[in-house]
């Protein structure tokens, strides 16, 4: 008894003091403030013991817990009202929520419990979230005229403070719908009621800083736990070492292509070419067994912990796609990894080409002294490089220029280009832009992040990624109706390898029925047919079309070189930046500097892509 009276008195300096304190209860439960802040989350056992998914939230990113058994005795009880009104009077409000399990008769999965009328925005806001988090779980308000309590457990308020607002008060009963009858738990659905309820509170206390008290939104940032655990350190930088053991870009690209098309050529365009792979340096079943030896589901950062196993599904199914690279298998791998091609796509893509060859002639021979060679290119890149790193003295990459790859391609920071390669000097700057200002700069932002698949890629990162890279290329007056050919035949080609066609049926269609040169035919279905079937080229077009979208919506452009990213990553983004975890890009590409940034003007009078041909 000695020991619990000199606990309180410490609590109480502690939050006058704004000093964060840990204190052990007796009969196993605890107080914890990580940081001194205007709410309490509460959680009280029942005798029957404790609720798997409700115990889980106190090791959540909430900033203030207290985790009591139900034998405590009444003293302990007593302090809640007393630590409320102390909270109150240091920031004006307090914000008391307690969760327990569900009784029999409740119909939904979370209850939101409620007598206060000023409670109203607050539990209305919580609901939006979990349902935003996850909409296969049901939310219900419940309103009622006595302050929210677990049955037969006794009140934790003032009551005097709750009539004047100064202490409100929620209550969530959690209906067990993650448990069968026997006991046992349905792991996948436990996690998704903890980590929507660990994301819905995290929002709902900040919002309830910001709207209800007199502290600064800003100083709180939603940080739960300032520091990340460094187990999840640990387990990005695994995931980091699983990634770089292989490219899988150069994996699944052919080494021989210049020489397959000369054979192909040689052949009269009536023989598939054979290609030849680098050899796989790793063995799939290894890294997979590596990345679920990862224990993810011990973050309680619900936001980290979705991250990391996206990125480790992502690796699984291109472990799965090297090991049947060269067989039918390959191609449905693809399709999980970067998606299949829909209807709307496929007619945006066939009118491109068909109203580009309405109003120009196939493709013009332009003079040889138009053209750069590979080493005049790469002088351009590193050009380009040199003007970043007026931004950061910290930005550094290299050009190499290589006989093993065809085009050009930037993997992990670096821009490969093939010997072989030449390229039109109206479109050299639109390139540069496309690889240098968008690619190289998005690894090295995503780099000056704490977490790796900001620099390699989250999954589905293609997409938008490619879509700035297009953005990139109008900008900067180099995106050519025949370059928005290639990006609608790349379409044009996946979907009809995906519809059973071979090589060559897709070549002498993408020749034949849209005048597409032989050389560029060849690229196009080489592209779309390596390894077995790859459908990534679809990204192009797709994701230059949704980003014009998101700039006519008025969304935040710069944001988007955070790093490579998708664009239903965003909110995550904004997420992690607020709780001081990501920081803002650092390099801006040229692109989105002036005057080049004028043009944006322009894609908010655009209805569609068509307006960007140049008639």
């Amino acid at each position: 008894m000695e020991f619990k009276d000199k606990i309180l008195p410490q609590l109480l300096q502690a939050i006058k003091s704004r000093t964060p304190i840990h204190k052990q209860i007796p009969n196993k439960g605890k107080i914890v403030f990580n940081k001194i802040v205007p709410y309490l989350f509460i959680y009280r056992i029942p005798d029957s013991g404790k609720d798997y998914v409700l115990s889980e939230l106190t090791k959540s990113e909430l900033a203030s817990i207290l985790f009591l058994p139900n034998s405590v005795d009444d003293q302990v009880n007593l302090w809640v009202p007393k630590l409320a009104t102390a909270l109150a009077n240091e920031f004006g409000t307090c914000l008391l929520i307690e969760v327990w399990s569900a009784t029999e008769d409740q119909n939904t999965d979370f209850a939101i419990h409620l007598s206060q009328k000023n409670a109203l925005v607050l539990a209305e806001y919580l609901k939006k979230n979990i349902e935003t988090e996850a909409p296969e779980i049901s939310v219900e308000l419940q309103k009622e005229t006595k302050l929210p309590r677990p049955p037969r457990l006794p009140l934790l308020v003032d009551t005097t403070d709750t009539k004047n607002n100064i202490v409100l008060s929620l209550g969530i009963s959690v209906r067990k719908r993650y448990e069968n009858i026997d006991g046992t738990r349905l792991p996948l659905l436990a996690r998704a009621f903890r980590e929507s309820l660990a994301k819905g509170l995290s929002r709902l206390f900040f919002e309830f800083v910001r709207l209800y008290t007199t502290a600064k939104a800003a100083h709180f940032k939603m940080k739960g736990q300032e520091k990340l655990n460094a187990e999840i350190y640990d387990i990005d930088r695994a995931l980091a070492k699983e990634s770089q053991k292989f490219d899988f870009l150069l994996l699944t690209t052919p080494t021989n292509s210049h020489e397959a098309w000369l054979q192909f050529r040689k052949d009269k365009y009536r023989k598939a070419p054979v290609f030849h792979y680098r050899p796989i340096p790793i063995d799939p079943d290894i890294v997979k067994r590596n990345l679920y030896d990862l224990r993810i589901e011990d973050i309680y950062d619900p936001t980290i912990a979705y991250l990391f196993r996206d990125k480790r599904r992502e690796l699984d199914d291109m472990m799965t796609m090297l090991a049947s690279r060269g067989t039918s298998d390959f191609k449905y791998g693809s399709l999980m990894v970067f998606g299949n091609v829909d209807e709307q796509l496929y007619e945006l893509a066939k009118a491109v080409l068909t109203v580009i060859e309405s109003i120009t002639q196939p493709e013009r021979q332009e003079p040889e002294d138009d053209f750069l060679d590979a080493k005049a290119f790469a002088q351009l890149a590193e050009e380009e490089i040199s003007f970043l790193q007026q931004q950061s003295a910290g930005f550094k990459t290299s050009v190499r220029v290589r006989d093993d790859i065809a085009g050009v391609m930037v993997n992990h920071g670096v821009l490969n280009i093939s010997k072989q390669y030449k390229i039109s000097k109206r479109r050299a700057q639109a390139l540069i832009q496309h690889e240098v200002g968008t690619h190289i700069i998005t690894y090295f932002n995503g780099k000056e992040q704490p977490f790796s698949f900001f620099r390699l890629g989250v999954p589905g990162y293609e997409q938008l990624q490619e879509g700035l890279a297009v953005l990139a290329e109008y900008l900067v007056d180099g995106l050519t109706n025949e370059r928005l050919r290639i990006l609608a035949g790349r379409v044009i080609a996946v979907r009809h390898m995906l519809l059973g066609y071979s090589f060559v049926e897709t070549f002498d269609m993408l020749h034949e029925e849209y005048a597409f040169g032989t050389g560029t035919a060849f690229t196009l279905t080489m592209r779309v047919y390596r390894s077995g079937g790859l459908t990534k080229d679809t990204a192009y077009l797709q994701g230059f079309k949704e980003l014009i979208q998101y700039i006519q919506e008025g969304k935040d452009l710069d944001l988007l070189m955070i790093g490579k990213i998708r664009e239903d990553y965003l909110p995550i983004v904004h997420d992690l930046i607020q709780r001081g975890i990501l920081r803002p890009p650092r390099i801006k590409p040229r692109y989105l500097q002036a005057p080049y940034t004028d043009k944006l003007k322009d894609l908010n009078q655009f209805a569609s892509i068509f307006k960007m041909i140049n008639y």
